[in-house]
């Protein structure tokens, strides 16, 4: 199952013309706007409006975003209150919309210790999961690149942030391709994704992983800097992308393409994700082979 992040400019429904456009399988969205903390009321109306155009469009599966103005593991108390209530808001809107899941940054520790934040967004998510009533959507804890004081750059700190939850159901993770490159696990080729994957089993679980965001990165192994490229023009190599396209462990996983300049390069590479799909065996070792497979024949589905 494959998508992106889409535009959703004058309105959530839009984003369901480029799913369309771009023949996605999934989307991703923010339900709210991303860079404010106050959020206007949700009508029915608009909740009617977004699943009418849901189900015009080929998409199977939305999955949504969390602002990163959210930092449950804040030491300062106003702002983690307020990014409580945020996602709290965040998980409502979710649910009305039907979305299936809801992608989180687990949070940052600032000047404090990482064992005191890890504490505090554990103790947020206990009290939103206590408090979810009858919401279905999943929270996904992303894999973060290790940028700064972030957490959950590490399999073993996702493995202690799912076991010390409550309602463990109500939780799983986002595997970000191009995070766990820069926070030192080496992905790159068929032995290096194999040999990765084996290792988050072994620590978090492949059960565990109900997304994906397949993006290369801009900068180099374990560089702890999250900067995200086109598919087959950062470090990753198209190895790596082969690999996890025709894995049929996350064939009903959406997959979701993450790139700059979303809204005119998001269709080109997703093109090429489909031809990688599409092709059975190893990549052979071709000096221009991203060229070379975008003008070969018609785009496969």
């Amino acid at each position: 199952m494959l998508g992106c992040t889409v535009p959703t400019i004058g309105g959530l429904p839009k984003g369901f013309y480029w799913a369309t456009k771009w023949r996605c399988e999934c989307i991703q969205i923010y339900v709210t706007l991303s860079r404010r903390w106050d959020v206007s009321a949700l009508s029915p109306e608009e909740v009617l409006t977004f699943k009418a155009a849901w189900q015009d469009s080929p998409v199977k599966k939305v999955v949504a975003h969390v602002p990163y103005l959210v930092n449950l593991a804040s030491s300062d108390s106003n702002l983690r209150q307020k990014s409580r209530e945020r996602l709290k808001t965040e998980l409502s809107r979710a649910s009305q919309f039907g979305v299936d899941f809801l992608i989180l940054h687990p949070g940052s520790c600032g000047n404090s210790k990482k064992e005191d934040a890890m504490k505090r967004t554990i103790e947020a998510l206990h009290a939103i999961s206590k408090a979810r009533g009858n919401q279905k959507t999943q929270i996904l804890l992303e894999t973060m690149a290790g940028q700064g004081t972030s957490i959950g750059s590490t399999f073993e700190e996702i493995a202690c942030l799912l076991e010390e939850v409550n309602h463990q159901e109500f939780f799983g993770v986002c595997f970000d391709t191009a995070h766990v490159f820069a926070a030192g696990y080496d992905i790159r080729g068929y032995n290096g994704y194999e040999a990765v994957l084996q290792e988050f089993d072994s620590i978090v679980g492949i059960r565990n992983i109900k997304a994906i965001h397949v993006n290369d990165s801009r900068t180099d192994f374990d560089s702890r800097s999250d900067r995200h490229a086109g598919i087959g023009e950062g470090q990753l190599g198209l190895e790596t992308f082969h690999a996890l396209m025709r894995d049929p462990r996350f064939v009903d996983i959406p997959k979701i393409l993450e790139i700059p300049e979303l809204d005119t390069r998001s269709e080109y590479n997703l093109r090429l994700l489909r031809k990688l799909q599409a092709l059975p065996g190893l990549l052979p070792k071709s000096k221009g082979l991203r060229k070379k497979l975008m003008r070969e024949g018609n785009d496969t589905g």
